[in-house]
C-alpha cells in the first residue's frame, strides 16, 4: 500500500483505529477476506508509524 502525501502522526493513528475497529465489525460478520484485508492495513501504518522518528 502506498500513501499519496505524507501523513501526520495522528492522523496515522486515526487510520489504525479506524481500521481496526472495521475488521473486528467484518470478523463479527462473518467477512474473513474484508477482515484480512483491513488487518493488512492496519500493519502497513503500525510499520509506517514504526518508521517515523
Amino acid at each position: 500500500m502506498r500513501t499519496r502525501e505524507t501523513q501526520s502522526v495522528n492522523d496515522i493513528r486515526t487510520a489504525i483505529r479506524e481500521l481496526s475497529t472495521r475488521a473486528d465489525l467484518a470478523r463479527k460478520e462473518g467477512r474473513p477476506d474484508d477482515a484480512a484485508e483491513l488487518d493488512r492495513r492496519v500493519q502497513y501504518y503500525r510499520e509506517e508509524l514504526g518508521a517515523r522518528p
